[in-house]
């Protein structure tokens, strides 16, 4: 974890209500999700899931611009997504580490083991800290879902490994940059989602977000966030959830974001 810092969000932020029909079907999502997820072992991992995330954290850091960890940027962001974590259902078991990569494509993605990436476009594209927390609520998810819980066993594959699948499937989309590329499911984007939303609403922040993001995505964005079926997927779960209050942004997301579009 980065050192204690010192940015602070508000600890006592109200939570909204919530109408009962889409608590219902978030719930009924969530627990599908939980049941088809592969088996966790100590510290929330799958068998060599921490192996393979230290191995692909070695190339980014060879290979991606980032920011250090002592800056507020990342210190931010790393408050943020522990924040997160801890509405979540086995969230309190995963060493997660956050951090920001210098790129103004609004994008995030895990590698496994609780470490998630979130570029500098990524923040200054969220209109909210709502927005935001969606964005890394969704990172979240796949770690929860178990999506890093199985290596590629085809060798076809041009990319690093597939987190997703064993075999590919013209359905499955490839991501990423330089050696590091993953492998896009819908079915396991649609996962992520659900968990997501579970996050969202125990945080205290809308759900709505996540779907505001999908939508504002702009054309040949990154195709793990931009998908018309997703969006479909985001409208029927979050259909409860349409006089869903805002919460004000903190005063730590207005700073961070003001900095970042100087």
């Amino acid at each position: 974890m980065t050192p204690a810092n010192r940015l602070s969000l508000s600890p006592n932020r109200h939570l909204p209500s919530y109408r009962l029909a889409g608590t219902q079907r978030c719930l009924a999502a969530l627990l599908g999700v939980l049941l088809s997820a592969g088996p966790l072992v100590a510290h929330g991992l799958c068998p060599g899931e921490l192996e393979r995330s230290k191995d692909t954290r070695q190339r980014i850091d060879q290979e991606w611009p980032l920011r250090s960890s002592g800056e507020e940027v990342t210190q931010y962001i790393q408050k943020l997504g522990v924040r997160l974590a801890r509405y979540s259902t086995g969230g309190d078991t995963i060493p997660w580490r956050f951090f920001v990569v210098r790129n103004l494509s609004p994008n995030a993605f895990s590698i496994g083991a609780g470490t998630v990436y979130v570029t500098e476009g990524a923040i200054t594209f969220a209109q909210n800290e709502s927005e935001l927390a969606a964005i890394i609520a969704h990172e979240l998810g796949h770690e929860l879902a178990g999506h890093f819980c199985r290596q590629a066993t085809y060798s076809g594959s041009p990319g690093l490994f597939d987190i997703f699948s064993a075999a590919p499937s013209p359905q499955l989309q490839e991501v990423g940059a330089g050696s590091v590329r993953q492998t896009i499911d819908p079915a396991k984007e649609e996962q992520a989602d659900q968990i997501a939303i579970s996050i969202l609403q125990a945080a205290g922040y809308s759900p709505l977000a996540l779907l505001q993001v999908a939508r504002r995505l702009p054309s040949g964005g990154e195709k793990h966030l931009l998908d018309p079926r997703r969006i479909q997927s985001l409208e029927r779960i979050l259909d409860g959830y349409r006089d869903f209050p805002a919460l004000p942004d903190s005063e730590d997301f207005k700073e961070v974001r003001r900095e970042l579009m100087r």
